[in-house]
């Protein structure tokens, strides 16, 4: 028998089945990854209902202050959904300002970044001056006033009242300023209603103007962080940092939970607002200026600390240095004698490609093991004579849907290119190991073959692979993309498809938040969706680091290139279900999960995406300005946002006992409904309405509950159930379970109240139009996009005890039996109409 290394582990190439198609398999392997669903569905299915158990709390009697109440409800009026929205388009526009200008990144080398910085300086600093004299403006007002003195109705004139000149602004960067400027006039609405209440009940309070000034401060290391997220250096743990000031603020024993952290970005937009959102609240509740100093400073150098606490992995790498590590990795495959094992070559690449939690320092018998056995799995094809075919088979393959440079199509490296991808696919890939598997052959060598089998499958061609693995009838293979980049940011596949959308399937298929593809065509392209579409599909997988906006940047499809803007939001998640509706290959697509879904923005390696290329059809941007401060300049500026498609909120105040839920009815909606209003075919506007409603809106509000609850109350200053409902590794394993089951409770009570709330507002809708249909028509002819209905309920009864409750999860309070706990009584709301998008 043949050994694979002589370093103590005996491995026997004959016996591994691989998935090339002239090799016949010895075995077949078994997958024996163990699903902790069964270990704890006793549990789960006992915590079905929150109120099948008493819950006891013994912790502090510690009373809620009025200064935390009012500091909650701050932030959650300074968290803003489209916020994070704003800085990815802004990280898009800055980074364009020195990515046209760089053809090779890895060679800048340690240039790289000082030269994007002073490119982006260029971009940044007139958005930083306009932005502090709109603060130096709203503070001069405010200076030597009395706070108290200032009715609502005064704010609110002020406010409105102020103009800018913006007319050399780019949509983007004026969305911007208008949500720094929305930011701004929350703190200083608090301020006055703080001082309206007497300085006795929340404490000392500095003047609004310094408190001005030290937000004026937070603007420049704001940028910076979104320059940082452009050029992927933004550290991964921004959230818990931030979120440990409101933890502070707030007494909480419990600590608020992190972010998921699993080496990738998905997060940081998010982490950069509730950074901000938490500084700027702070500022205002200051007890001095010392300490407003202090957290200045603290915001300032935040990044530098969290970056010395959270470095690197020492098996993780830079994209750049990753890249390097690939290009002399395929050079030492090219170079390679005739009949020498790549195993050393292999050896060296593998600490920069694997993808593990557990350092490999220090072990190089499984390193050897894993070199060793890799090599023999590949070695077959490094050969020239070999590698050569196999490079003209992938041209042959992708020419079309590629376009391959000139230089490549003559080369092996082609085929060198799929070797390396296949081995950094298969170290990055592995699943299920851990110390155990590391010190175990048997179950090592069985998750290095079902990887590379997945990882071989991927980037050969078909004809290589056998014929049950190929996860496509095509003739296709990913090849990493731009071709003439050294560089690459994501993947393509070379088959494009020619496809139909049956209205069926347009309505089967669920794209972000849950969303029918249906509403995707007709607000995106004003596509009648009952009619059969016809398109062609591009397929795309995003690499380490990649965001969508760089497949855009870089393609020249039509509708989808650099010249679009706003380009790629038409990238759709390629999920298994819309693989197999849509292009009847299930293998191509890859599941995520809900939290994946909820938005554009948590986008990681890994993840597939398809472009509809429809002929005629192109991304809709309406002309409106979205600003909700005066502008200047005549005449309509173009919108940073396109034409949006449905979408829900709902708002749970607990400290207010208050209720709101937001329906925003995309135009064309909006369109369709007041068409059949004004042909006085109320029964046909009320199924467009309950069409809307009931099968899209309170759907996603179901399938989405921890990302489209805004909660607000004092012991949860994390305000989406998705930021703490997962999180245990500050408990001790005694106390899990325990954490478990307040959660489980938490978001039982909320799902709970989304679920009546839907359903009272549906009932409320449709009485609300018998009777005051006008003002949605009214709504809809504004030229703003969209209409949404606002509805609240105001002194709900049973909030205050669900309150109590939530504290004691959290550990604040003490409470007894919930036995006999009742959902809060939800009577007839108060509704309103306003033209555009407005969530709260």
């Amino acid at each position: 028998m043949e050994k694979l290394y002589t370093n103590g582990t005996v491995a026997e190439s004959a016996s591994y089945e691989t998935p090339f198609a002239d090799i016949q398999p010895r075995r077949e392997m078994e997958d024996r990854t163990m699903s902790s669903e069964d270990f704890f569905s006793n549990y789960f299915q006992e915590a079905e209902s929150p109120f099948l158990r008493t819950y006891e709390a013994t912790s502090s009697n510690n009373t809620v202050t009025e200064t935390q109440e009012e500091y909650v409800n701050l932030l959650s009026e300074l968290n803003n959904t489209e916020f994070g929205e704003t800085l990815y388009e802004l990280a898009n526009e800055v980074e364009d300002t020195w990515r046209s200008k760089v053809s090779n990144e890895t060679a800048m080398g340690d240039k790289y970044i000082p030269f994007a910085a002073q490119q982006a300086q260029g971009y940044f600093a007139p958005l930083i001056k306009e932005s502090e004299n709109m603060i130096d403006r709203i503070a001069m007002h405010f200076s030597g006033n009395n706070l108290a003195d200032h009715s609502e109705a005064e704010l609110e004139s002020f406010f409105s009242n102020l103009e800018f000149d913006h007319a050399q602004y780019s949509p983007v960067q004026e969305q911007f300023f208008g949500k720094l400027f929305d930011k701004v006039k929350s703190v200083v609405s608090k301020g006055v209603s703080l001082a309206k209440k007497g300085i006795a009940a929340v404490g000392k309070l500095l003047p609004i103007n310094i408190v001005l000034d030290k937000i004026k401060g937070l603007i420049k290391p704001l940028l910076n962080k979104v320059l940082k997220f452009a050029i992927g250096k933004l550290p991964k743990n921004l959230q818990p940092y931030a979120q440990t000031l409101a933890t502070k603020f707030l007494n909480l024993e419990t600590p608020v939970s992190n972010f998921s952290n699993d080496g990738e970005s998905e997060d940081e937009l998010e982490s950069i607002q509730t950074e901000l959102d938490n500084h700027m609240a702070q500022l205002l509740f200051s007890p001095g200026e010392s300490e407003a100093e202090t957290l200045n400073m603290e915001y300032e150098t935040s990044f530098e600390n969290v970056e010395r606490t959270n470095s690197y992995d020492s098996n993780e790498s830079s994209d750049a240095s990753l890249s390097d590590a690939r290009q002399k990795f395929i050079n030492e495959l090219k170079e390679l004698p005739q009949g020498e094992s790549p195993a050393p070559a292999i050896e060296r690449f593998l600490p920069v490609a694997i993808k593990l939690g557990i350092s490999l320092i220090g072990r190089p018998k499984v390193v050897n093991f894993i070199a060793g056995l890799l090599a023999k799995l590949v070695s077959k094809y490094v050969p020239a004579n070999i590698a050569q075919p196999l490079a003209a088979s992938i041209v042959d393959i992708g020419l079309s849907a590629i376009g391959f440079e000139t230089y490549e199509a003559g080369k092996a490296d082609l085929a060198y290119e799929a070797i390396t991808n296949t081995l950094e696919e298969t170290l990055q890939n592995l699943s299920g190991v851990d110390e155990a598997t590391l010190n175990n052959p048997e179950a090592l060598t069985m998750n290095l073959l079902e990887a590379f089998e997945t990882a071989a499958a991927n980037n050969f061609p078909p004809q290589y692979i056998k014929e049950e693995l190929r996860p496509t009838k095509q003739k296709a293979v990913w090849v990493r993309m731009p071709r003439n980049m050294p560089v690459q940011f994501y993947k393509k596949f070379t088959h494009v498809y020619d496809i139909t959308i049956d209205p069926q399937s347009a309505s089967s298929v669920t794209t972000f938040r849950s969303l029918p593809l249906a509403n995707f065509l007709t607000d995106k392209y004003g596509l009648d969706s009952s009619k059969p579409i016809k398109a062609r599909v591009h397929v795309y997988e995003t690499l380490k680091g990649g965001k969508l906006s760089t497949i855009s940047r870089f393609e020249k499809l039509p509708g989808l290139n650099a010249k679009q803007p706003k380009a790629w939001v038409q990238l759709l998640p390629l999920t298994k279900q819309a693989a197999s509706l849509l292009l009847k290959e299930p293998g191509l697509g890859k599941d995520l999960i809900s939290k994946k879904l909820a938005t554009r923005f948590r986008v990681k390696g890994g993840q597939r995406f398809y472009y509809l290329e429809i002929d005629g059809a192109r991304l809709r941007i309406p002309p409106v300005n979205r600003s909700e401060h005066k502008h200047s300049e005549k005449g309509q500026p173009q919108s940073a946002t396109e034409s949006r498609s449905a979408d829900i909120q709902a708002i749970i105040n607990f400290i207010k006992s208050e209720i709101k839920l937001n329906y925003y009815f995309s135009e064309e909606d909006a369109k369709a409904i007041v068409e059949k209003l004004n042909k006085n075919d109320f029964l046909g506007a009320a199924k467009s309405i309950r069409q809307s409603i009931k099968t899209v809106l309170n759907e996603m509000l179901q399938k989405n509950i921890s990302t489209k609850v805004k909660i607000i109350h004092e012991a949860i200053p994390e305000l989406y159930l998705e930021y703490f409902e997962s999180n245990q590794e500050q408990f001790s394993a005694t106390d899990v379970l325990g954490k478990l089951a307040g959660n489980e409770i938490i978001s039982k009570l909320v799902e709970k109240i989304s679920e009546l709330i839907s359903s009272k507002a549906y009932d409320a809708l449709v009485n609300f139009f018998k009777a005051r249909a006008a003002e949605f028509k009214d709504a809809q002819a504004q030229p703003q996009d969209g209409v949404t209905v606002k509805l609240s309920w105001a002194n709900v009864p049973g909030m205050a005890a669900i309150r109590t409750i939530i504290n004691a999860i959290r550990g604040n309070l003490s409470i007894g039996n919930l036995s006999d706990l009742s959902m809060p009584n939800l009577q007839v709301p108060d509704i309103s109409i306003v033209a555009d998008k407005k969530f709260d």
